[in-house]
Order: C-alpha cells, then structure tokens, then sequence
C-alpha cells in the first residue's frame, strides 16, 4: 500500500510541474494593457467559490494546490490506520479552506490599503476636466495589484457598455466589499441626478481612512486578547507533542485500547472546534 501512495504523490508532483510548465510557456500579457477576457479557465464552480471568497490565483497555482491537497488526502487514507486517516484527511481540507479564507481576507485587505490613494487620483484628474470614465481609466495605468486587476477589468467592462456604477456593483458582489457598493452608489446618483463627483469622492476617502484609523488603534488595544488565543489554540498541541516526544508508550497504548482511542479522537474533535470558535472570535474583533 505504500508504494500506491507514493505513485500517487508522484503523479501529484509531475502534474504541478506540468501545470507550471505550461503556464510559463503562456504568452504573459503586460499588467498595465487592458485586454478582453480570454474565457475562464477554471471550472464555473470553482471560480465562483473563489470569487465568492475575494481570491483571484492563477490556474497554474489553483490546480497546482488543488493536486498537493488530493495527494495529501490519498496519503492520509492508505499510509494512516482508518480512524487516524479520516481524521488527517479531514485536517488537510480544514488546512486548503483556511487557506483560502486567509488569502481572501488578505487580498481585501490590500485592496482597501490602495483604495484611497487611488481616488485621490482619480479626484486629481477630474479637477483636470476629464471625464469620471476617463479619470478612472487614466488612473488605473499605473495601479499594482490587487486593486490594480480589479480596476482594470471595471474599465474594461465600461468599454464593453456598462454603466461605471454596474462595473462597480459587479466587482462588489465579486469580492464581497462594501466600499465598491458605496462608489457604485455615489456614480449612479451622479449619473442620474448630478452634483459634484468630486466632493463625494473626497468625502469617501475620508471615511475609508478614519475607518482604516479605527481598526488600526482596534487591532492595538485587541492584542493581548488575540495572543491568548493563539496561545490557547497551541498549547492542547504542543502539550501532546511534549507527551509523545517524552513518553511515546502512553499514547500509543491510549490509541490502541478501545476506551483510549474514543477520548483521543473527541479530544481532537473538540480542538478543532475549539480553534475555529477561536478564530470567528478574532475575526469579529477585527471586523
């Protein structure tokens, strides 16, 4: 059974390299050309489960992690006992769906941090004359990612005939941030009623800093508590790395007698429970 699992982990490590490959192979189109959409080459569930979740990878990466966990699952379930393995397996899923909470989280996070410079731009520009459409597309030129991905493809729907607002509405839904409901609503009343753009757009800067100010002396007086909760989440852990590494007899004999096992196995239950009630806690800390 050993060598299965093995043949298995190759096959997931010669597809990654295939995949990486063939992804370097692909003609790379420049960051700052605002091109059509070449079609999704991801599957229409999996790109909406990511989308849903604020992440935007490449396929090369997506297949790629999507291999190392399929591997990893295989090998939990043949190398590991029954119990042992489902519980392993399961733990790799928990592992790839943090990580896409985690990445999701991140990427919004920057976004909002490249939010306000990139409306001051766009404020700069209309002070100019130019058009809210023109202004916003000017300004996405010199934009990095992650903001800079999102900008361009709102750009490049107004192009293809949306209204500014509805490429922002869009965008919202997709990466699940209320700022763009807030400057989708401002353009579609300046769209409809009129009024000045720029004022609301300085206004809203202003509350996207005085909100990034809020979380930052948050995040500082919420500190102590959110070490006593990594602290809380490692110590069941490493109190039974400590006991394995210095008595490996007593666990073993735990998991092998029936009684022992059934406690093992609610133990792990319950700090896998644990650790996610934990995290909810800290991310409504910072929300």
């Amino acid at each position: 059974m050993l060598w299965i699992a093995l043949a298995l982990l190759l096959a997931g490590l010669a597809f990654v390299v295939i995949m990486l490959i063939g992804g370097e192979s692909e003609a790379a189109t420049p960051e700052n050309e605002i091109v059509a959409d070449a079609g999704s080459q991801l599957p229409a569930a999996l790109e909406n489960y990511l989308g849903s979740n604020g992440v935007e990878l490449p396929p090369t990466i997506v297949y790629g992690a999507i291999a190392i966990t399929v591997t990893g699952i295989a090998l939990s379930l043949l190398i590991l006992p029954l119990k042992l393995g489902v519980l392993a397996a399961a733990g790799v899923l928990f592992t790839a769906y943090s990580m896409v909470k985690i990445i999701g989280a991140q990427r919004r996070a920057k976004m909002l941090s490249q939010l306000p410079s990139f409306i001051n731009q766009v404020t700069r520009r209309l002070s100019a004359g130019i058009s809210v459409e023109n202004a916003f597309a000017d300004s996405v030129e010199t934009l990095e990612r992650p903001l800079g991905t999102v900008m361009r493809r709102i750009v490049r729907r107004v192009h293809y005939g949306y209204d500014l607002h509805q490429a922002f509405e869009r965008e919202a839904r997709v990466n699940q941030l209320s700022e763009f409901d807030v400057l989708a609503t401002a353009l579609r009343i300046n769209e409809q009623y009129g009024g000045s753009i720029r004022s609301i757009l300085d206004d809203i800067v202003d509350i996207l800093r005085m909100q990034d100010s809020g979380k930052r002396e948050l995040s500082a007086m919420t500190g102590e508590t959110r070490v006593t909760a990594a602290i809380l989440a490692a110590l069941p852990p490493g109190i039974a790395a400590y006991t394995f590494f210095n008595n490996p007899k007593f666990l073993t004999d735990m998991w092998n007698s029936a009684g022992g096992q059934q406690t093992l196995i609610i133990a792990i239950v319950m700090q896998v429970l644990g650790v996610i009630v934990l995290w909810r806690m800290i991310r409504s800390i910072g929300a």
